[in-house]
């Protein structure tokens, strides 16, 4: 009788020790009642340490429900070169791959699968922009390292588990919501200058920043050739070969190397982007209306003037590196069609580019309701200048 006194007490005194960490400990009582869903990493690859992890995550986490590795498994992991994914077969059962796509461009490893468990625990996206909301996926910064579910995350998936919630129904989950089609402008006009550094590359758009090199949005495809020196992105300027893509670290931005040198002057990339209100303009091709498939994209690329406003207008942004920029008027900005596409501002007469297009500032699906987000060239230009080998002074 004392010694399973002594044996309570003692079982209390760890959990309460460890519940002052973050962690949680099931009583006899809580074990039995708790699930436990078995996942089968070994089609993982080098990424099942990492669901291991996630799995470790959720257990300290919530209390209704334990992942484990084992058989019979509901949950098999995968690993493929698309974007990571799950398919949801039921509470707690279906399958999940890990997509290279997302960790090239820089996406934490187990930021990814502790979310894609979340998936086959009951949670749909929801995609808010927060780094401190797990379920976020790619709408949060790509510097985002928390791995952790929010509070009511965890509490949802503990009442999933209880029986006293309804589960979402089942279905597929992609940590992006991007189609393919980037980003461009609505309610702007055709370019009104033949900009002799815009760039189409292969449905983006990008900026010649040395004769060599140009610069577009990290998810971008990486075309075999680029046209240099045109508006319009079927004929003029020059059409020459990439040789190779150069991913920036933590934000939408990537080099491409050019195969041969053009003769056309590229766009100078200042210290500073500017103060709020700095007036900037936008440029790229793609649909010029709102709703996602409304239009194609037109030949010759459209431009519209617009400043940069304050972080608090974007969700999600990263502040240090990325630029919060207006949608003019309410109702004008960046669209499907054209990601990677230049922000430009005028210093001495000159157009310097600062910026380039990234995504919505307010994860709409109707382009221009809110302003929109773009890598800040110039918080990385120390990069740039060491990748391409000195940039043009």
């Amino acid at each position: 009788m004392i010694r399973r006194q002594l044996l309570r007490a003692a079982t209390a005194a760890l959990a309460a020790v460890l519940a002052a960490t973050g962690l949680q400990v099931a009583t006899a009582a809580g074990a039995s009642a708790a699930r436990t869903v078995y996942y089968d990493a070994s089609r993982a690859g080098e990424f099942r340490t990492n669901f291991d992890q996630a799995a470790q995550i959720w257990n300290s986490r919530v209390s209704n429900v334990r992942l484990a590795p084992g058989t019979p498994a509901s949950v098999t992991i995968y690993v493929d070169s698309g974007w990571p994914r799950a398919q949801v077969t039921g509470l707690g059962s279906g399958r999940i791959w890990m997509g290279w796509q997302a960790v090239d461009q820089g996406y934490h490893r187990t930021r990814i699968a502790t979310h894609e468990f979340g998936h086959i625990l009951g949670l749909p996206d929801r995609r808010t922009g927060l780094c401190s909301d797990l379920m976020s996926g790619s709408s949060a910064p790509v510097s985002c390292t928390n791995a952790y579910p929010s509070a009511a995350e965890a509490s949802r998936v503990n009442q999933l588990f209880a029986g006293s919630r309804s589960a979402s129904a089942a279905g597929s989950y992609t940590w992006t919501e991007d189609t393919g089609v980037g980003i461009l402008v609505v309610n702007g006009r055709p370019a009104t200058e033949n900009y002799p550094w815009l760039v189409y590359t292969s449905g983006c758009t990008g900026t010649l920043i040395k004769s060599n090199w140009m610069v577009t949005a990290k998810h971008c495809p990486t075309p075999s050739s680029v046209r240099v020196g045109s508006i319009n992105r079927t004929s003029g300027g020059t059409v020459v070969r990439v040789s190779r893509a150069v991913n920036h670290p933590s934000i939408d931005v990537k080099l491409f190397q050019l195969a041969s040198s053009v003769s056309y002057a590229p766009a100078p990339i200042p210290t500073s982007s500017g103060a709020v209100g700095t007036a900037t303009r936008i440029i790229g091709w793609g649909q010029t209306c709102a709703p996602r498939g409304c239009g194609s994209a037109p030949t010759v690329a459209h431009e519209l003037d617009t400043s940069i406003v304050a972080d608090s207008r974007c969700s999600g942004i990263n502040g240090p590196y990325e630029i919060c920029t207006n949608n003019t008027n309410g109702n004008a900005g960046a669209c499907y069609g054209d990601s990677g596409g230049p922000q430009v501002r005028r210093i001495n007469g000159v157009w310097n580019v600062i910026g380039a297009t990234s995504r919505a500032g307010n994860n709409s699906s109707t382009c221009a309701t809110a302003p929109s987000i773009y890598g800040d060239l110039t918080s990385i230009r120390s990069w740039i200048n060491t990748q391409v080998g000195g940039l043009p002074s």
